[in-house]
């Protein structure tokens, strides 16, 4: 059975396919994914059960170019602050040209022993990682974690109140109502006015609730949301796969 971080992995292994694909027909690209795909053999059979599930490669596809897409958006008005929540083996901060071109930083945060081998394996593969980037530790069902987190995020250069993107990536799935009621706020007291949060969720993820009305709670002021089968149109060819209509990627602003 595939632990949290073991997924990571798997995801991994997805958005390397991507690189198999012509170039007219890729949605992104992401050169890094390989060298942790290839460090994944552990995790090959929940690879495969990943892929074997309907839609499931289509909508990390569309997933990863929709927030590669939002977070551009953010650049180009005015954010110079990125911060990956859950981050995995995301690549963002080292395949976007978008992120070095306004010169902002991006800062990786998830369980510490995760971030390590992150680091180790893009190390071994000769990758450097840029001074714009830094990894902060934290493990969110913590008590204590919006105090240590931020902290941990100010001691790297992280300019609390000054604006940023937060990226909530494949995290919902794994924190129950409480954390993502407490990560939320935590957003909104860190990145201050003009932050943008982006992240994708289920059919019943806030439940009774609506995503407005929570992240309205948390201090975010509008919310707006758009369905992976309007992704599919905007970005894939032919009619949506029927499982589409039932995620949305979310984008909240302070």
């Amino acid at each position: 059975m595939l632990t949290v971080s073991d997924t990571a992995y798997s995801i991994a292994a997805l958005r390397a396919m991507e690189g198999e694909l012509p170039a007219a027909e890729r949605l992104f690209e992401d050169p890094y994914a390989a060298i942790f795909s290839a460090a994944g053999a552990h995790a090959a059979e929940g690879t495969k059960r990943f892929l074997d599930l309907p839609f499931f490669r289509d909508g990390i596809r569309l997933r990863t170019r929709g927030i590669d897409d939002v977070v551009r958006a953010a650049l180009a008005d005015g954010l110079d602050q990125v911060v990956v929540l859950g981050a995995g083996f995301d690549a963002r901060g080292l395949r976007m040209p978008e992120i070095a071109a306004r010169k902002a930083r991006v800062y990786e945060v998830d369980f510490g022993e995760l971030l390590e081998m992150k680091r180790a394996l893009l190390a071994a593969a000769g990758v450097t990682f840029p001074e714009s980037m830094a990894h902060v530790a934290c493990d969110f069902q913590a008590p204590d974690f919006e105090a240590t987190l931020l902290a941990g995020l100010e001691q790297r250069g992280f300019r609390t109140g000054a604006g940023a993107i937060f990226v909530w990536e494949g995290v919902l799935a794994y924190i129950d109502r409480a954390a993502i009621d407490r990560s939320l706020r935590f957003m909104v007291r860190a990145g201050g006015k003009g932050s943008r949060a982006v992240f994708e969720l289920g059919p019943a993820a806030f439940e009774p609730e609506t995503v407005l009305a929570c992240v309205q709670r948390a201090g975010f002021t509008a919310c707006e949301e758009v369905g992976f089968d309007e992704l599919w149109r905007r970005y894939l060819p032919g009619e949506p796969h029927e499982n589409a209509a039932l995620v949305r990627l979310a984008v909240a602003t302070v």
